[in-house]
């Protein structure tokens, strides 16, 4: 009887994981299709013709690949990620409301809300690597709050590892949210609390390191790029070269009055100063000179320092989603690509939303995020001031989601662009702390 029991509670488990994972994925229903984005159309190619790109790893575009079982639908893509996330809140919510009643209800019921109220299933929805930034937080989560069996752990500490090798990003968002766990582990309070152990911190920090063997390649070809189009959305470059010009030769002075104004201008429109000084190859050296000089130099280091938090601070206010989702038509090569490798999926794709009315409901439904995470935000200074009377595991959870999603404005503001999209990302994981917080005190102990 007791090993029949288990049989049918890992049935409804996985029932209910399953069923988190398709309501995750309300926003492409709503488009009748996967949602696309620019990037989509370069991990097609990656995953399909077995080469990493000049701008970014291949894993994405190996999963992209092995989870449409070899093309058959993309709707298998945002399934799989939809369905890992799911799966990874599921065990969340099973730390901390371990005794909740109707635990599964009450689950189903926030990722309905999640999905309907939050850049949640925007972000599982689209067919880009963005999904896994907030599954390396809550796999980080799992592993600091509590002792797993060998499998668990093991398969936590690859999914963390095969998360981080999806972006070029997580590598640094890694290693800066790892640091500041040691610090605050050293923190007196904390440290009396035993809140968490040194091992994942030291596991995870070396598979973060591990994971640039994976995207070498891409990393040597394109740092310089993505580097300098920060200097330039952050106005370094054309105080540096200003100051550097008369006495240096280099391609972009000719071009120092007319940088655009965003890092994604520079580095992906057609009539760019990049291009017109040679691209990804022909500017690495010249880039890396002149970025090298702003780094060597106090004076430049301070305004590195000063655009690092203005841009953060940019950064954290931006999480609008349908940022870069237009029409992917006919005579794109994201299309061509999709009727190359997912014949089946081209006349679902030419019908969707996206390719046809588009998203017209978006500005209200953005007003209708903003709103929300406003409200979520002012009762999570709240549950901060409360901070002491909460069970430890959930004050684990809301510092590491404050610090993923801090880190995650720093990192992308800092060494890339600030836009909605890479906000929309993590920061709908601040109503899902708001829920968590009301569930727990519904059962008079949070977390408990």
């Amino acid at each position: 009887m007791r090993e029949q029991f288990f049989k049918i509670n890992n049935l409804k488990n996985a029932a209910t994981i399953i069923a988190g994972g398709l309501i995750l994925l309300f926003a492409a229903y709503i488009n009748g299709s996967p949602i696309l984005y620019s990037d989509t159309s370069t991990y097609i190619s990656s995953g399909f013709q077995m080469e990493t790109p000049f701008d970014r790893p291949i894993f994405y575009g190996l999963f992209l690949r092995f989870s449409s079982l070899n093309g058959l639908s993309l709707w298998l893509v945002i399934l799989a990620q939809s369905t890992l996330l799911s799966a990874l809140l599921y065990k969340t919510f099973k730390v901390l409301l371990p005794s909740h009643k109707n635990l599964k209800k009450y689950f189903l019921l926030t990722l309905l809300f999640l999905a309907t109220s939050t850049s949640v299933s925007w972000t599982s929805s689209q067919l880009i690597s963005d999904i896994f930034t907030p599954i390396i937080i809550l796999t980080l989560f799992l592993l600091l709050v509590k002792t797993h069996s060998t499998l668990a752990s093991v398969l936590l500490y690859l999914l963390f590892f095969v998360s981080t090798a999806m972006h070029m990003s997580h590598v640094s968002m890694n290693v800066l949210i790892l640091l500041l766990l040691l610090i605050i582990r050293n923190v007196k309070y904390f440290k009396s609390q035993g809140y968490f152990k040194l091992k994942p911190i030291i596991i995870c920090l070396l598979l973060s390191g591990l994971s640039i063997a994976t995207m070498g390649s891409a990393l040597s070809k394109s740092k310089h790029v993505f580097l300098m189009g920060a200097l330039v959305e952050h106005g370094i470059a054309k105080k540096y070269l200003d100051e550097h010009c008369e006495s240096s030769n280099y391609k972009l002075c000719e071009y120092k009055d007319s940088l655009p104004e965003k890092a994604w201008q520079f580095i992906w429109e057609e009539d760019s100063p990049f291009y017109k000084i040679g691209g990804w190859k022909e500017t690495k050296e010249e880039f890396n000179d002149i970025i090298g000089g702003t780094f060597s130099s106090p004076k430049y280091i301070g305004l590195h320092i000063k655009e690092s938090f203005k841009a953060s601070a940019d950064q954290l206010t931006k999480f609008k989603i349908g940022d870069g989702n237009g029409p992917y038509r006919s005579e794109t090569k994201l299309h061509e690509r999709i009727s190359l490798y997912f014949k089946n999926d081209i006349s679902m794709v030419n019908h969707s939303k996206q390719n046809n009315q588009g998203f017209g409901f978006l500005p209200n439904y953005n007003l209708l995020l903003q709103i929300i995470i406003v409200i979520s935000s002012l009762v999570i200074l709240f549950l901060l001031t409360q901070f002491k009377g909460i069970s430890k595991e959930l004050q684990l959870f809301v510092l590491l989601t404050l610090i993923g999603i801090f880190i995650n404005a720093v990192v992308c503001g800092t060494f890339a662009n600030a836009i909605d999209r890479l906000g929309a990302k993590v920061i709908w994981m601040l109503p899902l702390v708001v829920v968590i917080f009301i569930l727990g005190k519904r059962e008079n102990g949070v977390g408990n």
